[in-house]
Formats: structure tokens, sequence, C-alpha cells
């Protein structure tokens, strides 16, 4: 079976490779606006008309999409010597806060947003404990949950940050190691999932209430190449971008016990995922945006392609979906 998935995946790219755009047959797509953007976008997040986006080396861009036909840059918030991967918002006393986890030297940076032309800077995360023992190699994704950031922290694993008071700056809590290198992190019902490069899946429960270990590992699980991303639906089925070989399909619904359901191959090289009803959404690399029907998640399908060079982000809202690229920016797909 696996042989097979394989030969249509290699036969699909063939016929495809040469020209960017949709592919049918599938779903129908139709670019409505392309947003030129100075870095790589690496991470977007679209919240009441304007899209939030973790832009490599130029840190925030803020796009205005309450028109996607009209779509266009409306401020920056430069990180010198950053290199933004991951971005999450948080709302809190009336106001909107972008957290912006920037790699290896400028840390978390909190970022002011409630008027998206003008952000200003709140605070920062560097990632040191109060004893100066432990500190965060590299911040490159995050997930914000009440009052604590997760930070996936490559070698580190998983690093957890106090945020209970905006006024003061977050301060380092807990450390676990799990194994591989963490590059994707989200969270579902108090539980904590990590994509955690060549070791996979890792399941992670906070437990505020032990004197210590408050995140305890449950689970790990292998996949065949190198976990980027996770993402889990509400019925607790994880889906895991693994790079050459596509999405792996796990169901976590017993987190201390990951139980691997289905695969699938997607032509390019599966860096970030989101979950749109019964579709999962690919950045898909070289290969652009693969879009999967997980209707049945024992068995997703692909239905539906649209073609550019190094997709590296995607999001989706309403009749829309947004694509951050390498080189050509922002894109905003109909669908």
């Amino acid at each position: 079976m696996k042989k097979l998935c394989f030969l249509f995946a290699v036969v699909y790219l063939v016929g495809c490779a040469d020209r960017d755009g949709p592919t049918e047959p599938g779903d129908a797509y139709h670019l409505v606006a392309t947003v030129p953007t100075t870095g790589y976008v690496n991470d977007v997040i679209v919240h009441d008309g304007y899209a939030y986006t973790a832009t490599g080396e130029v840190g925030l861009s803020i796009i205005t999409v309450a028109d996607p036909g009209s779509a266009r840059l409306i401020a920056q918030y430069d990180l010198p010597q950053g290199n933004s991967k991951s971005i999450d918002l948080l709302e809190r006393d009336g106001r909107l806060y972008a957290f912006v986890a920037a790699g290896s030297y400028v840390g978390l940076q909190i970022i002011d947003v409630t008027t998206p032309e003008s952000p200003s800077f709140v605070s920062v995360i560097i990632g040191e404990d109060p004893e100066g023992i432990d500190y965060v190699e590299s911040f490159e994704a995050l997930a914000l949950v009440d009052t604590m950031v997760y930070i996936a922290d490559r070698s580190g694993g998983l690093a957890s940050f106090n945020i209970m008071d905006m006024s003061i700056p977050p301060h380092f809590e807990h450390r676990l190691r799990t194994g591989g290198y963490a590059r994707g992190v989200t969270v579902r019902d108090s539980i904590i999932y990590m994509a955690v490069g060549e070791g996979g899946l890792a399941t992670v429960r906070h437990d505020p209430e032990k004197t210590s270990g408050v995140l305890e590992l449950l689970d790990t699980h292998d996949t065949p190449d190198y976990a980027y991303d996770v993402k889990v639906s509400e019925d607790l089925i994880a889906y895991v971008a693994d790079d050459a070989y596509g999405v792996r399909v796990f169901d976590v619904n017993d987190p201390w016990n990951i139980l691997e359901i289905g695969w699938a191959r997607t032509p390019g090289n599966a860096r970030r995922l989101f979950i749109h009803g019964n579709r999962l959404l690919v950045a898909d690399g070289s290969e652009g945006l693969a879009v999967l029907d997980i209707s049945d998640p024992t068995r997703p399908t692909m239905v539906g392609q649209y073609i550019v060079k190094d997709a590296k982000s995607v999001w989706a809202d309403n009749d829309y979906i947004y694509l951050g690229t390498e080189h050509d920016g922002l894109l905003i797909i109909n669908w």
C-alpha cells in the first residue's frame, strides 16, 4: 500500500511541478492577493481582519485582510538579530498582545498590537531561570494557554513561563527534556503536544499541583522522518508534519498511549499544518499548499494542491487560506 501511494505522489509531482497555481481534480483554489514581505513568512495567524506574521529576520509584520482582495502591509516591528519563527496572540484586559518566538538571540518578544498600525514593545523573555542555571537555547515555537506560555526549545525540549501579570517580565518556570529536536508545540485539554524532530510526537502534562517535576512526559511515538509541527483536532486526533513522509496521524485520546492510525504522503516536505473542519491544510515546502480530506482520519486523502515555491506556513479563516512563503510573501487564496 505504501509503495502504491508513493508512486501516486511521484506521478502527481511530475505532472504538476512545471506551473504555479491550483491542480485538478479536487477542491477549487483561486489566488485573491499577494502581499510581499521582506522576510520569510514562517508563521501566520489571522484575527479580526488582520494577519500577523512571524517574518524571519524582519520580525513582526501586520497585514490588513478585512477585504482580502485589497490586502496590504500596514505595519512592521523589526527585531534586529532575530529570526522570527512562530507567533501567537493573547487578549487581556482589553488589549491584544503578539508573542513572537524569535530564535536564539532576541528571545520571545511581547508586542502590543491593540492598534495594529502602531505595534509597541511590551517585554521580552530571554529565557534564563532565576538562578541562571538553565536557559532557553532557541525559541522555535510557542503555545499560549491562560497564564502560561510553552516554548519548543530545539534540543532543550519544552520550557514554560508564567505571564500572569503583563506589567512584570515573564519568568522562567520549568523545563522538560523531551529528547529529539523540539520544533512545534500545541495544547488541548491540558495536554501539551510536541513535534520533536527525529523523536516524532511527544505528549506532556502540566500539573501545577505537583511540588516537583511540574512538566511530566507521558509518551512518545517515533515517526519515519522529522516532525516539524503538530495540530490536534477536537476529537483528539493528532496530525504531525513529518517532512518528506507527509502527515502522520495519531489517536491521542489516551495521552499515555499514543496510537498511530493513519498517514498520507504529500508531494513536497510537510512543515506546517492547520485544521479547518474536515480539511487539513499543509504548508508543503517546494510544492506549496497540500489539502487533505480528514473525514476519516485513518485514511487521509489528498484532494487538492496550490503550487507555489517554498510554502512555510498556513492559516484558514472563513473562505480564505493564508499561505506564508519564503520568497512571495503572504498569499491569500479563496477556496
